[in-house]
């Protein structure tokens, strides 16, 4: 059957039964896996699997000291970032049931929390997901860094050299509250 007659679902699959050898192979060899999601074949015949999905998996598994969401933009906006309203969210603290707050900046207003828009064409869910699945990391106790891929940030955000008491990083630290 061609993918294109494939039904296509985004239903989160459960990861329990996944091996991780080859990814945590190469973590002990010193490399430092890129993962994305892609289309896989499931009982429902074609779903997408979300990297976050993957990667919420994988932290589960190894607890690492901090996970890093590469994207298209700074962090995790208040609205859509084509508003030029837009306000880059610097940290978001996520309680033990999973529930969460905006701790930097400070919004003033109505503007208290999160208007997410995702584009028709993305089947992962977009930022939503990134959201919630960096959540459910951040209650591990693992910090989760959301910046833009192919800047000075994301390179400081793989090498864990995030200060968000410092203005000098663009991105979003989600973290579990203290």
């Amino acid at each position: 059957m061609s993918p294109f007659a494939c039904g296509w679902s985004t239903q989160r699959r459960n990861l329990a039964s996944a091996n991780a050898s080859q990814i945590i192979e190469s973590l002990h060899a010193g490399f430092v896996p890129v993962l994305h999601g892609d289309a896989v074949l499931d009982e429902s015949l074609c779903t997408i699997l979300s990297g976050d999905v993957i990667i919420r998996h994988l932290a589960q598994l190894l607890t690492p000291k901090y996970v890093v969401f590469l994207t298209d933009v700074h962090g995790v906006y208040d609205r859509p970032p084509t508003d030029p309203n837009a306000v880059l969210l610097k940290e978001i603290e996520v309680d033990d049931n999973g529930g969460w707050s905006i701790v930097k900046p400070a919004l003033e207003g109505n503007r208290k929390g999160v208007e997410i828009s995702v584009a028709a064409h993305d089947t992962t869910g977009g930022m939503e997901t990134k959201i919630l699945e960096a959540a459910v990391i951040a209650r591990l106790g693992v910090d989760v860094y959301i910046t833009k891929v192919d800047t000075e940030h994301s390179l400081r955000a793989l090498k864990g050299d995030v200060n968000t008491s410092s203005d000098d990083w663009l991105g979003t630290v989600i973290r579990a509250a203290k």
